[in-house]
Order: structure tokens, then sequence, then C-alpha cells
């Protein structure tokens, strides 16, 4: 937890890039401001969700790794009382596309979520959505086709 709290503190006090066209992959506008003061406690109250969501990702990263992504601006955190949602913007050739990354908890909340982060997404020009994460999801939101299958194998 104090590593977390440095990451936060160093992050807090970076200087925001301007505008979006000096580094395409840089999201500048965040759902969550740094300088809101409450960032913190909703990291702390929605981790278990974002834990739980890595776990099925097989720990491709850590709590405190999603926390430096979403402070540098790479990532937007989404929380809400009964889900959270963490994003990217993915910058393909050929279009501008919001990833759903991570998510956990209540459903009919994280439906609310999606809609609010693609109607955000929209002010960033992105013309697409795309969900990284267990098929279910693509049955449990509107919309969705499958695209790819990505599997993951572990050396030993």
């Amino acid at each position: 937890m104090p590593q977390r709290k440095q990451v936060m503190e160093q992050s807090l006090s970076a200087p925001e890039p301007s505008n979006l066209s000096q580094s395409p992959t840089l999201t500048t506008l965040k759902p969550t401001e740094l300088s809101d003061i409450w960032l913190s406690a909703k990291w702390e109250a929605c981790s278990g969700f974002i834990q739980d969501a890595l776990e099925h990702a097989q720990n491709s990263h850590t709590l405190d790794d999603v926390l430096r992504l979403v402070l540098v601006g790479d990532a937007q955190f989404w929380p809400a009382e009964k889900a959270a949602l963490v994003t990217e913007i993915i910058d393909y050739p050929q279009r501008r596309t919001l990833r759903f990354w991570l998510a956990g908890g209540e459903l009919e909340t994280l439906r609310d979520l999606e809609k609010d982060a693609i109607e955000w997404s929209k002010h960033w020009n992105c013309v697409a959505s795309e969900i990284v994460g267990r098929r279910g999801w693509m049955r449990a939101l509107d919309g969705y086709e499958i695209a790819a299958t990505v599997g993951v194998k572990h050396y030993e």
C-alpha cells in the first residue's frame, strides 16, 4: 500500500500533455481527473473488482501496474459503487478504438459504465469499442461480435 500511495503522489504532480495529437497513444482526458482527491478512495473501494478481472487475465499486471497506467493517462478508470472498468484507447492504422480491458462487479452497473465510456470515447475520435476478456462479456453486452480469440500458453 505505501508503494501505491507513492506512485499516486509522484504521478499527481506530473504535467498533463496539452493535446492528443502530441502523442497519439496517450489519452489526456480521463474520466477520473488526477486532481480529484477521491481517486485514492475510489481505487481502494473498487480494487477488488479490478483484482478479480486481473486474475481472469492470468495476472498480466498487478493492481499497482494498472494504477500507474491510469495515473499517466494510458488507461482510464471508471469506478462505481458496485462495479469498475478499466479502458484504454488503441490506435490501429485504420481506426481508433476504445478497449474494455478490465471489468468486474454487478452486470447492470457495468452496462451503464460501458455506455458512459463509449460516449466519452467518441470525444476522442473512437469509432468502435472492443472487449478483451472472457467470451461471456460479448453475450452480456449488446452489439459485440467475436473478432478474435486470444490464448495464453505459459512456459515452464
